[in-house]
């Protein structure tokens, strides 16, 4: 019978578009949270703060798709990315 594999496991033996959306997502994390802190010196960068949220949502919706076959987390993120998308755009 097989055993239960860690996401570690499964992504030694997956081509690296696994670990290219990881990494995406880790970057996408990094310039959040300095430009979060940039946004509190100088204003400006807010657009592009929210900009870097929306797609830091849809990474995170498609690497739980595809790495972690979570459902429902994956409508919650992409859910969640298109609105505020949406309010950025129009709101």
């Amino acid at each position: 019978m097989k055993e239960k594999q860690t996401v570690f496991e499964k992504l030694r033996r997956k081509e690296r578009v696994y670990s290219l959306g990881l990494f995406i997502q880790f970057v996408l994390l990094i310039a959040m949270m300095i430009l979060a802190i940039c946004t509190l010196f100088v204003y400006e960068f807010k657009m592009t703060l929210q900009i870097l949220i929306v797609l830091l949502l849809l990474t995170m919706g498609y690497n739980n798709h595809t790495i972690f076959k979570r459902k429902g987390f994956t409508l919650l993120y992409i859910g969640a990315g298109i609105a505020y998308l949406s309010t950025i755009l129009f709101g």
